[in-house]
């Protein structure tokens, strides 16, 4: 996930660079990446020593950043870059255990022998064969079960929402209530607060100011202790 972060981080910092002459940390993509990371890594990290999972978050901080750029480019909706996140790092993960996984960790992970091990590890190619049929076998399953389920709400028109509700926010339509409501209240209540603060403070040197010639008696009959203390 670390790897992931910092990969997703630089690079977008890099193409931001390139694209507008001036490039900018940007934390989404770096959360993104983490996410990312930890979604490649869910499936192998038994199974892989600790540099191949550092390379594997690397791919993954990479494979997340040019999803999202492809899908903007396609105009395809993905707010939340659900698709970058858990679609193109959840087949990469799985391809990976083909790659990485060692037999002596699978022996420890799940208490069985075996002579399969991670192409880069000295395997044959079986358990990456496995992994790409188990890909093409949820692809499949995922495409039957949901397809007509999607093209049903298509038919109904409520695939989509209207324009007018894009625009005011599907939180506000259908929930009733903005997705920063709560920052801002929270906002409000600080900003209220230091108001507040101020006010008290304007107040009490409003009265200092007012007693001016009695601080200047207390100081020339009590030293300058009473009036630092007045203050």
């Amino acid at each position: 996930a670390a790897s992931a972060g910092v990969t997703a981080l630089i690079a977008n910092f890099y193409l931001v660079e390139r694209i507008t002459g001036e490039g900018s940390f940007t934390l989404s993509a770096t959360m993104n990446g983490c996410l990312g990371g930890l979604v490649s890594i869910t499936g192998s990290c038994g199974v892989v020593e600790p540099w191949a999972a550092v390379i594997i978050g690397f791919v993954a901080g990479l494979s997340y950043l040019v999803t999202s750029k492809l899908l903007v480019r396609l105009r395809i909706d993905d707010a939340v870059d659900a698709v970058p996140v858990h679609m193109t790092n959840g087949v990469w993960g799985t391809i990976a255990v083909g790659l990485f996984a060692k037999s002596d960790k699978i022996l420890l992970a799940y208490g069985e022998a075996t002579e399969d091990e991670g192409v880069f590890m000295g395997g044959n190619g079986t358990l990456l064969g496995c992994q790409l049929i188990s890909i093409l076998f949820v692809q499949g399953w995922v495409t039957v079960c949901l397809l007509p389920f999607f093209c049903l709400l298509n038919y109904m028109g409520w695939f989509r929402t209207s324009s007018t509700d894009e625009v005011e926010g599907l939180d506000r339509r259908y929930h009733g209530a903005s997705p920063h409501s709560k920052s801002q209240d929270f906002n409000s209540a600080i900003d209220a607060e230091m108001c507040g603060r101020t006010h008290k403070r304007l107040r009490r040197s409003l009265d200092l100011l007012a007693e001016g010639p009695n601080i200047q008696i207390q100081q020339y009959h009590q030293g300058p202790s009473t009036t630092e203390s007045k203050w």
